[in-house]
């Protein structure tokens, strides 16, 4: 009957004990967890990883486009430089700095230190986002550790209870029980040897999967340190494009300011040379009226002496009538012989009244022509050319009517001395007036030819300059539309860039809001991870407050009954 008692004692407390230790259906759940966590941050460190990788291509993008920005400002400012090498050689000085005195302004800087600030403080955030995972990893695995020591020590300790501390009795009595019951402790002791190798093998797991999580973090920090230093240097490179492109705006604005300056200058030069022009003009134009005034001072002269001269001839009329009538007596006899003399002597005496005629009218039309003459200089050479002309004939019928009167003298010599030594006279008076007209004549044409020169001349460097002045406006303004042209293309390249830059910028904020949303899911995650662990540990704080209790159940149980033996 006690063996019995006992018997069914220790088949009790078995049972209950068996109840408070955990089974496998237990422990399956949390390894298959445990799993899916370690492939929950497999993949989102994975996820990263692309994410970097995906940031790393965009940054080499921009830096790409960055360095062909350089290159096209680099060839702008090339062509530039040849341009006003081959326009204008004092800005030479002005485009040929050195490289080594471009410097970045305060404001610059400021902002590059923001920029890679942020940059830092959102690379710090994800590091530290990727150490905390590791941090719970790490705990994981050490709550693990800990399971299997635990288990390992209750191994131990049940097999220590079992053997020690027991008298021959009830050593024989727990050899009975264990040849009875031995198929159940074996299964138990095969299941926890299960139990542990499964949770080393676990355990060796986790460990390499936290050196690969340590050696991909140690990777991705290097990755990101590089896009770092890449983003600096593209930033940098831009900064240095945007100064280069103000710098090249100033220089633009200073080579328009000195242009201005200059064309000013040529415009004032011109007008003063017009000014010049227009006063050595007026100064000609005086000489003109003088010489005029002189020539016809000249004329009034000439008019003066042929009107004494016509006196005189008056005179010599007056006088030869007289000898006339004087000698009419004496040529009674002659008048029958002397008929046709006089009838030629009266037609040559027509002769020089048709002369006298034509000279009257040649002293009228000069005096017209005198009169007119400050309206219409220009025709003054044809208007002389004529005069000529009409000088000669009359030069030449005075000749005909000389010799005319040469052979009346011839046949009149005898009778008419007198007559003969006026005639000689009035020959010498004509020779010296004709000889003086034409000394005047030649005088002023003279004259004229040099002022006709002298105004061609006028006229000609006068166009030159004009021309000049024209080839230089025009091609000022054709390198004044040029540079416009050339600053609407700048400033049209700078609006896409620029419109280029924000939409990238918006872009990324699209992505950051989607890595943000991201991140809070995987916070959530995390979260439910946190409270299944807080759980499991719970239910392993549990068993192992409820491990002593049985054990000190059992002990007692093996006490009473061994002195109830004893």
């Amino acid at each position: 009957d006690l063996f019995t008692f006992l018997f069914n004692l220790y088949c009790i407390l078995r049972s209950k004990f068996s109840e408070d230790l955990p089974g496998l259906s237990d422990l399956v759940p949390i390894i298959n967890d445990q799993s899916q966590y370690i492939n929950h941050l497999e993949a989102e460190v994975k996820f990263c990883k692309e994410e970097l990788y995906g940031m790393r291509e965009r940054v080499r993008e921009v830096v790409l486009e960055n360095e062909d920005l350089h290159q096209k400002l680099k060839f702008l400012a090339a062509e530039h430089t040849l341009r006003e090498q081959t326009l204008l050689d004092a800005s030479v000085s002005i485009m040929k700095k050195p490289k080594e005195n471009f410097f970045l302004p305060s404001f610059l800087k400021e902002k590059l230190k923001l920029l890679y600030q942020e940059k830092v403080n959102i690379l710090d955030a994800q590091v530290k986002s990727l150490r905390k995972d590791l941090s719970e990893s790490q705990k994981t695995c050490e709550d693990l550790e800990g399971r299997l020591k635990h288990q390992k020590s209750l191994v131990s300790a049940t097999h220590s209870s079992r053997v020690g501390g027991l008298c021959l009795k009830c050593a024989q009595h727990e050899a009975v029980l264990a040849q009875t019951h031995s198929n159940v402790h074996v299964q138990i002791i095969e299941r926890v040897t299960k139990e542990r190798d499964d949770l080393m093998d676990a355990l060796v797991s986790v460990r390499r999967n936290m050196k690969e999580m340590q050696q991909r973090e140690s990777n991705a920090y290097e990755q990101v340190k590089q896009a770092v230093q890449m983003a600096e240097e593209a930033n940098l490179e831009k900064t240095k494009a945007l100064v280069q492109c103000e710098q090249l705006k100033s220089e633009m604005e200073r080579q328009k300011n000195r242009l201005e300056k200059e064309l000013a200058a040529q415009l004032n030069k011109r007008t003063d040379e017009k000014e010049a022009l227009r006063e050595e003009m007026k100064k000609e134009r005086e000489d003109l009226a003088a010489m005029v005034t002189a020539m016809s001072e000249n004329v009034a002269m000439l008019e003066a002496q042929v009107e004494r001269i016509t006196r005189e001839k008056n005179s010599l009329a007056n006088q030869l009538e007289e000898s006339q009538h004087q000698l009419a007596s004496h040529e009674t006899e002659m008048n029958k012989v002397c008929g046709e003399m006089r009838y030629q002597l009266n037609q040559t005496k027509m002769k020089k009244d048709e002369a006298e005629k034509e000279l009257r009218e040649y002293r009228t039309k000069t005096i017209r022509e005198l009169e007119i003459k400050d309206q219409k200089i220009e025709k003054l050479g044809l208007e002389l050319n004529g005069n000529k002309q009409r000088l000669e004939q009359a030069q030449q019928d005075v000749a005909e009517a000389r010799e005319e009167c040469l052979k009346l003298t011839e046949l009149l010599s005898k009778s008419e001395h007198q007559l003969h030594l006026t005639r000689l006279e009035k020959e010498s008076i004509q020779h010296s007036i004709s000889n003086e007209a034409k000394a005047q004549a030649l005088q002023a044409q003279q004259r004229e030819q040099e002022l006709t020169q002298k105004m061609q001349q006028m006229e000609a460097q006068h166009e030159k300059t004009v021309n000049e002045l024209d080839s230089l406006l025009t091609s000022q303004n054709t390198f004044i539309t040029k540079l416009k042209e050339e600053c609407f293309l700048l400033a049209r390249k700078l609006e896409q860039i620029s419109e280029k830059y924000r939409s990238e910028v918006n872009q990324l904020s699209q992505e950051k809001e989607y890595l943000h949303g991201r991140l809070e899911k995987m916070q959530k995650r995390n979260d439910e991870l946190d409270q299944q662990c807080i759980q499991h540990g719970r239910m392993h704080e549990r068993m192992k407050s409820s491990l002593p209790k049985n054990l000190s159940l059992v002990h007692m149980c093996v006490g009473c009954f061994g002195c109830s033996l004893l």
